[in-house]
Parts: C-alpha cells; sequence; structure tokens
C-alpha cells in the first residue's frame, strides 16, 4: 500500500514538473509551440515619444500632439494639445487606474474618460492579467491570431509572423467600449503610426511618430 502511495506522489510530482511550465507560461502570454508573445505594442525601452495627431468624435475634429511618457514602472502618462500649446487633455494611468490631471471643458465627459482611459492601457500598459490565450483562424498569411481572455476583457491580438509584434488589438463581445487599435512599425519596430477607432460612439485618433 506505501508503495502505492509513493508511485503515484512521484507520478503527480512528474506531472506538475512538466506541466507547471505551460501553465505558468500561458498566465504570462506563452503560447505552447509558438514561444513567448508580447502583450505589449511598445516595448520594455520605450520612455516617451512624440506623435502629430488627430481626434474626432462626434462632429469634432481636433489636431495637435500627443506626447506619451512613462513615468514609472506602473504609470504611464498622456498629454494631447494642439500647436498653439493648449491642452485638450492631459491624463495618467497608474496602475490602470485614471488620473485626470486636466481636461478640455467640453471632452470632461465620464464615459469619454472611461474609453480613453481603456484606449490608452491597451496601447501602453502591457496586459499582466492573460488567463486564457488561444490561436484562431487568421485571413491573413503573414499573421498570426489569438484570441486572449485577460482580467481586462476578451481580445484578438494579431501578431506579425515575421516580427512576433503586435499589429493589431480588437476588443471581442464588447459592445460600447468596441474598440479596434492597429500599428505600422518602422525599420526598428517602433511603432510609427497608430490608429485607435471606437465605432459605436465615433470616437478616432491617429497619431503619426515624429520623434523622441
Amino acid at each position: 500500500m506505501r508503495s502505492f502511495f509513493c508511485r503515484k506522489f512521484i507520478l503527480v510530482l512528474l506531472l506538475w514538473t512538466t506541466l507547471s511550465p505551460w501553465i505558468m507560461g500561458q498566465q504570462a502570454g506563452t503560447v505552447p509551440g509558438k514561444g513567448l508573445f508580447t502583450m505589449a505594442v511598445f516595448d520594455s525601452s520605450f520612455e516617451k515619444a512624440l506623435y502629430k495627431g488627430s481626434l474626432d468624435i462626434s462632429k469634432h475634429h481636433l489636431t495637435g500632439l500627443f506626447y506619451l511618457k512613462k513615468v514609472s514602472e506602473n504609470s504611464v502618462r498622456v498629454v494631447f494639445s494642439n500647436e498653439m500649446g493648449m491642452t485638450f487633455f492631459d491624463l495618467e494611468i497608474k496602475n490602470d487606474k485614471l488620473i485626470v490631471h486636466s481636461i478640455f471643458p467640453s471632452m470632461n465627459k465620464s464615459s469619454l474618460l472611461k474609453l480613453l482611459r481603456s484606449d490608452f492601457r491597451l496601447l501602453m500598459v502591457p496586459d499582466t492579467t492573460v488567463k486564457k490565450s488561444k490561436q484562431a483562424a487568421s485571413d491573413d498569411s503573414g499573421s498570426i491570431l489569438f484570441k486572449i481572455k485577460s482580467a481586462r476583457g476578451s481580445f484578438y491580438y494579431t501578431y506579425d509572423k515575421l516580427t512576433d509584434r503586435i499589429s493589431r488589438i480588437r476588443t471581442s463581445g464588447a459592445i460600447m467600449g468596441k474598440t479596434d487599435l492597429q500599428v505600422t512599425r518602422d525599420s526598428r519596430l517602433q511603432p510609427k503610426k497608430i490608429e485607435i477607432a471606437n465605432p459605436v460612439i465615433g470616437l478616432h485618433i491617429q497619431m503619426t511618430f515624429l520623434g523622441n
């Protein structure tokens, strides 16, 4: 009887040793047989970036500069202002919470702020809460598509096969908060053009890289 339980214990231990890297890898974003796929649009070297861009919502069209900055390990900041220096908004995402440093009065709406927080968090803050990832069928032979479930929600992540970098992120199942984020990279694989669309409420953001 003792030898039976001993053999059973050894078998369980062997199974755990074999499977635990796979289980932990799933949580970290590792896809079995495919290697480690990043959950971030910007790589770990990102500190700050300046983009020329526009923001459209409903019938309003705003143009200016987007300044993106990593403030700390758990905080990023987004400032959108026009060429004259007037700030449309200055937002900080810290531990997934939104801090409003300043915002143009007509944009100070809770629904819009919630959406901006969600969009820029998706763009700038890596998702470390992945619970499940499953490869899905892709219409593009040059891309790999994964359906991701995390504490943030459900998403489709599209990766370029040559670089393993994110080229697109789409929400799955969301209605009001539906987001479609697309990235075009330069020769250094840094985000050169960024487009974020929230079609349900007509929010559309476009950004073109200017410098660091």
